[in-house]
C-alpha cells in the first residue's frame, strides 16, 4: 500500500479565518484524534484572537506564516523582519505560545537549495525553523477543497516520492477543505498512512 510504514503530518495555512471553516476543521481533527499544525497570519490573529486561541486549546501547533502574506523572497530584510516579528508577538500575546517555525507564503524563499538569505538571517535571529511541505493538495484551486481530482493528484505526489517515509501535507483554512477533510483523513488511512503529531 501507498502508505505502508509511512507517516503524514497535516498542516493548514492562512488561518485562523474564516472562523467557521477553522471550527469545522478542528472538530473533524478531534473526531479523528488527529493533531495538526496551523501556520497563521498575524493580521488575522489580531482580528480573530478567539479563533487563534481555539487552535492552541484544542492541542494543535500554532506557527508563523508572516503578518500579511507577502512574498518574503522579494522583500527587503527590514520588511521580512517586520512581518515575522509582528506575527511572533501577536501570536504569543494572544495564545501564550511562541512559534518555532515559519512557513513563508507561497513557500517563496523557503525550499532547500533556494533559501532566501534575508529570510534565513531573520528566521535565525527569531529562532524560527524555515519549513515548507512535501505534498501540495492545491485545495485552494477551483474547484476548492479535496475532491476526486485533487485526491488523484495527491496520490500521484506520494507515488513520486517512494523513498520518503514522512510527509508534511499542505492544506488551507477554507470552506471546501473543511467540508472534504473527513473523507480525506479516511483516504489517508485507507492508503495506510500513520497520521502523526507535528
Amino acid at each position: 500500500m501507498l502508505g505502508d510504514g509511512k507517516s503524514v503530518v497535516l498542516s493548514f495555512d492562512d488561518g485562523p479565518a474564516p472562523v467557521s471553516a477553522l471550527e469545522s476543521i478542528v472538530n473533524t481533527l478531534k473526531e479523528n484524534e488527529v493533531k495538526a499544525e496551523f501556520y497563521v497570519l498575524g493580521q488575522e490573529v489580531s482580528r480573530f484572537p478567539e479563533a487563534a486561541r481555539m487552535i492552541v486549546t484544542r492541542g494543535h501547533d500554532i506557527q508563523n506564516h508572516s503578518w500579511s502574506h507577502p512574498n518574503l523572497a522579494t522583500a527587503p530584510e527590514r520588511g521580512v523582519r517586520r512581518e515575522l516579528e509582528r506575527s511572533q508577538r501577536i501570536i504569543e500575546e494572544t495564545t501564550g505560545m511562541l512559534p518555532t517555525k515559519i512557513r513563508p507564503p507561497y513557500g517563496a524563499g523557503g525550499f532547500r537549495g533556494h533559501i532566501d538569505p534575508e529570510l534565513a538571517r531573520v528566521a535565525r535571529a527569531l529562532s524560527l525553523t524555515i519549513v515548507t511541505w512535501d505534498i501540495d493538495t492545491e485545495d485552494w484551486k477551483a474547484p476548492q477543497g479535496l475532491g476526486p481530482e485533487k485526491i488523484a493528484y495527491i496520490e500521484e505526489q506520494f507515488a513520486q516520492q517512494q523513498r520518503r517515509v514522512s510527509f508534511n501535507v499542505l492544506m488551507h483554512v477554507q470552506a471546501g477543505t473543511a467540508r472534504d477533510l473527513p473523507s480525506f483523513i479516511s483516504q489517508l488511512r485507507q492508503w495506510r498512512f500513520d497520521i502523526v503529531e507535528p
